[in-house]
């Protein structure tokens, strides 16, 4: 189910963000879902939970990363400092997702959407992110399938390459330049790496929250390679980092 951001009839400031941001979400159906990655699986970090089955409630997931547009109006209306990169005319086009954030930064975000919207958003779970990026397959290494991210002279997402520029774009696209998967989110596999909500740990427990310092990032990058580009692979840095391949995209709560 395709779902628009739906805001108070009451509130102009949360008409204005609608109007100016356009945040469109997927609904993930409550169920279970296949997370982590068999031990055969080509490019599988040590790191990486075995393939084991989550449960999870519904969930609203955004069909992108949140862009330079849509994080303008947050800054504009809260007068939050700007990201890094912001004024990179390589990085800063308005549908190109936004980078240099850290993850205090994206969690900024969801509160502010939160505010003038009146229903719960966050930073997507470990769990969750993995799920919508799989896109209902089971035991498949990418997001589309099996087939190698260049498989077929066909570029399924915006990755490093050994040819720069290979995928069509130097730095990141804008998003939605690759085809959507099963869920028809886009970029769930390359362009930037996306915060999630949980702390890094080596091996996933269960939960969204655990001990450690670092957080999660997940989907591979523009700077990076096919491996990362699997929904199992996890990247982690401190949450006061930000890079130009560092993104997010924003889970909505349903409502009683």
């Amino acid at each position: 189910m395709l779902c628009w951001l739906l805001l108070p009839v009451w509130s102009a400031l949360a008409l204005e963000t609608l109007e100016a941001q356009s945040i469109r979400f997927r609904l993930i159906p409550g169920g279970w879902y296949f997370v982590g990655s068999p031990p055969n699986e080509t490019g599988r970090y040590a790191d990486e939970a075995a393939s084991h089955k989550v449960k999870l409630k519904p969930f609203y997931i955004s069909l992108t990363e949140i862009t330079n547009a849509q994080y303008a109006r947050f800054l504009k209306a809260t007068g939050h400092k700007k990201p890094l990169y912001w004024e990179d005319q390589n990085l800063n086009g308005p549908n190109q997702p936004v980078v240099g954030v850290t993850w205090h930064d994206a969690a900024a975000f969801c509160r502010w959407l939160t505010k003038v919207t009146g229903a719960p958003h966050e930073l997507p779970t470990e769990s969750q992110w993995e799920a919508a990026a799989r896109g209902s397959l089971v035991a498949q290494p990418y997001p589309w399938g099996a087939q190698a991210p260049d498989g077929g002279g066909v570029f399924r997402a915006n990755f490093r390459t050994s040819l720069p520029g290979a995928t069509g774009f130097s730095f990141t696209a804008p998003v939605g330049s690759f085809p959507a998967n099963g869920y028809g989110l886009f970029d769930m596999a390359g362009n930037v790496s996306e915060w999630c909500q949980d702390r890094y740990v080596p091996l996933r427990t269960g939960g969204p929250f655990k001990p450690g310092v670092l957080r999660l990032l997940k989907g591979g990058s523009w700077i990076a390679g096919p491996r990362d580009l699997r929904p199992a692979a996890r990247q982690s840095a401190p949450p006061q980092y930000a890079d130009g391949y560092i993104g997010f995209r924003v889970v909505r709560l349903p409502q009683p």
